[in-house]
């Protein structure tokens, strides 16, 4: 799911309610009484708050690696997890369904390797956690690669009492157009959408290409959810919905293999929106409160509407020409541009912006069509991806449309025909 549809409406919300929840709490402090003095003997104390509120320091921390078939990348992430400058306890490889020197590369760089036969991600994590022996689990793809401070900055987040965190992501470089596309999706997520979520206390997602949980809570909700396509959407949700607290850590990075090909960024994206749009309906996310909602339907809105509009862009251009380019969308699209650009000018510095900036431009108007449709098949024809291609070599399979929902949008479709009707035939005349 795309921060930068070109409608930007729905971003220009989320950064008003942000903004607005910010200055909330901004008064509150002001309004705060000062500190009493500690109460004299015979007057009750607080009650302390529960076991799971808070980390003891010092809090240990094991990193579970699933990887499938990772033997060109897999040496790099474990030596990313073992120098740390925060002490890693346990870094544990999933050689998951491997045919490769996964195993091999894993063991020799200094890892704990289990082989199974997981099947999915969360599979294979799950396989990991009985053999965790840690206060936090830091959770990481097998071909990304972790700076050196990251877990020091995530135990700092979740020293203030959240369950669970996220890193900033980053391509290991700008080489193709696939990885200058990511590279500026995924700095204006750190740089704004993220930390406009964090101001609301309702991130998105954590994402999985690095994440952090409490192992207790882990525990309490059995593991990384294995029922849906993104566990990482899912375990963010259940989150929310159990009450527990979650935040993005700016300053911790992770580095991650971008796409080579179309076919592969597709099929990444696919898997993406598709597990997004079922997570949403299965926990129920614009309904859980507020912010919630404005978290939820602000992206919905600008995938939608952003990924629709980018259809009419070139016939626009072939009736305005280049030199008409601005009139599109108008100003909404001039000032969101503009704030992506200045938001990755900040995040990535000028030179890396203005390089990734046309590669952007050309996938996110290649794939903002795409996202719509997607989210379109899962929430109205009811067809939900249920295999995606990526690991194991499997192919993207769809559920078929239900009967009784086709009956209801044939029904849906004649009624609006009748509608519209009256309103063409006017037009002719």
């Amino acid at each position: 799911m795309s921060a930068l549809a070109y409608s930007g409406a729905g971003l220009v919300v989320l950064t008003a309610a942000a903004l607005a929840k910010k200055g909330q709490k901004a008064l509150a402090r002001k309004r705060q009484p000062k500190r009493l003095s500690p109460p004299t003997r015979g007057t009750q104390r607080p009650t302390a708050p529960p076991v799971t509120a808070m980390l003891t320091a010092p809090a240990t921390v094991a990193v579970v690696v699933p990887a499938h078939n990772e033997a060109a990348t897999i040496t790099a992430t474990v030596h990313s997890c073992l120098h740390q400058t925060y002490p890693v306890e346990q870094v544990i490889v999933v050689a998951d369904s491997c045919t490769d020197a996964t195993a091999t590369l894993s063991r020799r760089a200094g890892a704990t390797v289990l082989e199974g036969k997981g099947g999915s991600k969360a599979a294979a994590q799950n396989l990991a956690l009985p053999h965790v022996v840690a206060d936090l689990v830091v959770a990481i793809d097998g071909d990304n690669t972790l700076e050196a401070t990251a877990v020091a900055q995530m135990v700092t987040t979740m020293r203030a009492g959240h369950a669970g965190t996220c890193a900033s992501v980053l391509p290991k470089d700008t080489v193709t157009i696939y990885s200058q596309y990511r590279t500026l999706y995924h700095a204006v997520a750190n740089g704004w959408t993220k930390q406009m979520q964090d101001a609301l206390g309702r991130q998105l997602v954590l994402n999985g290409m690095a994440n952090c949980h409490r192992m207790d809570v882990l525990t309490e909700l059995g593991g990384f959810p294995d029922g849906s396509m993104t566990e990482d959407f899912d375990l963010t949700w259940a989150l929310h919905r159990r009450g527990y607290s979650v935040a993005f850590t700016p300053k911790a990075f992770v580095y991650t293999q971008e796409p080579t090909s179309f076919p592969e960024l597709i099929g990444q994206m696919h898997r993406w929106t598709s597990g997004f749009a079922q997570c949403m309906a299965e926990h129920k996310a614009p309904l859980v409160d507020t912010a919630s909602f404005i978290v939820v339907v602000t992206l919905v809105l600008d995938a939608f509407v952003g990924g629709l509009a980018t259809l009419t862009l070139l016939p626009f251009l072939a009736r305005h020409g280049i030199a008409g380019s601005w009139r599109w969308w108008s100003w909404l699209w001039i000032l969101v541009s503009a704030a992506n650009i200045g938001v990755g000018i900040n995040q990535l510095g000028v030179r890396t912006t203005l390089r990734c900036l046309p590669g952007w431009f050309i996938l996110q108007t290649a794939t903002g069509p795409i996202n719509a449709w997607w989210l379109v098949r899962e929430w109205i024809l009811g067809r939900h991806l249920t295999t995606w291609t990526g690991r194991h070599g499997r192919r993207a399979t769809l559920t078929p449309m239900s009967p009784q929902r086709k009956r209801r949008l044939l029904t849906a479709a004649a009624v609006l025909a009748c509608a519209a009707t009256p309103a063409i035939q006017r037009r002719k005349l």
